[in-house]
């Protein structure tokens, strides 16, 4: 594909011993965020692995080389060989992973749980490895998917206190997908929608009055410095439009078996790990808040209980949508059994959210194991 590269390295034995050739493979890793944030962290431990594993040298491109909505073309068009991919920017090319990404709410809903990004990230890898309309959305783009690693939850950053009602009425929401814009919607707030490079600038400039975010983001996007309370508990839900580190398919096919095994271990790893990081990184920065002059409130207690409720309600919305705006076949179906595993990953990971090696285990036996690397993507 057009201006990918893939070269070759040659190395010689020593003088007296037989030549052997080892062939080195140079691969470009592009992730959207600035080379601080948790993602281009677990990006970088990605490529660490592999380096370790492999004969397979990765380089990764923290913001320089795509942001967040160039990485999808650009790593279908070969501007880089792996990708940290975003489906809520393209709608309707990934409008089968998006319905599951949709679904990200439902991690707070019914049984509540420590990490529910935990549980959403081995939800939504499951369910994708195991759908083959979203792993046709990712072929058509030229991408292989290998899972999904989730942010914490979802919370309220704003620039003023948000905990009634009243206080939501008018006020102006960042949001990152659909769910969350009807969320704000439903209590009279103002969707924004805006990349989450943007968030800082339009909360300084009072473009936003919120943004609906995990608390890590007060580290990753420097909101600490703009952000005057936080409210936990609301909206909820995790945002789950993410495919951690796709693959161009040229790429993926040009390694050999042991090679995309290796990635498939790797990326169980970066599945837990950017899971792992976000978690603790939360509880960090929101221990830090009210020392940086940020008040930490609780949502009044019929906020929270008209939140739940929206979240079941709004399963039909999602549904009638993907249904007829997108012509999805079998959508019903199809949030039951995403709603199925969420309900089986909050008991699989629901004493594990705060031990990377854990979830990278279960992520493995229950999934990523199950990935045969001679046949997946090579069609």
């Amino acid at each position: 594909m057009a201006l990918r590269s893939l070269l070759t390295a040659i190395s010689i034995a020593a003088v007296g011993l037989p030549a052997t050739v080892v062939v080195a493979k140079d691969l470009t890793l592009a992730v959207g965020v600035g080379p601080k944030n948790s993602i281009t962290h677990t990006m970088q431990g990605f490529a660490d692995y592999m380096a370790e594993h492999t004969d397979i040298n990765i380089k990764v491109y923290p913001l320089s080389l795509l942001n967040l909505k160039e990485t999808p073309p650009g790593l279908r068009d070969g501007l880089a060989d792996i990708g940290f991919v975003l489906t809520p920017y393209y709608p309707a090319e990934f409008s089968e992973t998006n319905l599951a990404a949709n679904l990200g709410m439902l991690s707070t809903a019914g049984v509540q749980v420590d990490s529910p990004g935990a549980a959403i990230a081995g939800a939504l890898s499951e369910y994708v490895f195991n759908c083959e309309e979203c792993l046709a959305e990712f072929k058509d783009e030229n991408q292989v998917y290998l899972g999904s690693g989730i942010g914490s939850t979802y919370m309220m950053l704003c620039t003023s206190p948000v905990q009634t009602m009243e206080d939501i009425k008018g006020k102006k929401f960042r949001s990152g997908a659909d769910n969350f814009s009807r969320w704000a919607e439903h209590f009279g707030g103002i969707a924004v929608s805006l990349p989450g490079n943007d968030q800082y600038e339009a909360m300084s400039q009072g473009v936003i009055d919120c943004t609906m975010a995990s608390a890590t983001e007060l580290t990753n996007y420097s909101l600490f410095d703009v952000t005057k309370s936080v409210t936990v508990g609301i909206p909820g839900g995790n945002f789950a439009g993410v495919a951690t580190n796709n693959f161009n398919s040229d790429v993926w096919k040009s390694l050999t078996d042991d090679e995309r095994k290796a990635a498939l271990m790797a990326s169980a790893r970066s599945a837990a790990d950017l899971t792992w990081r976000y978690y603790m990184d939360s509880q960090r920065d929101l221990e830090a808040a009210p020392g940086k002059g940020i008040q930490v409130i609780e949502p009044a207690a019929d906020v929270k209980a008209e939140s739940d409720a929206f979240v079941m309600a709004d399963l039909k919305v999602i549904e009638d949508q993907f249904t007829t705006g997108y012509g999805l076949s079998d959508v019903g179906p199809k949030i039951a059994e995403f709603s199925r595993l969420v309900d089986k990953w909050k008991t699989l990971t629901a004493e594990i959210g705060g031990d990377q090696e854990a979830l990278a285990k279960v992520y493995w036996d229950e999934v990523f194991s199950k990935v045969d690397p001679s046949t997946y993507g090579m069609n």
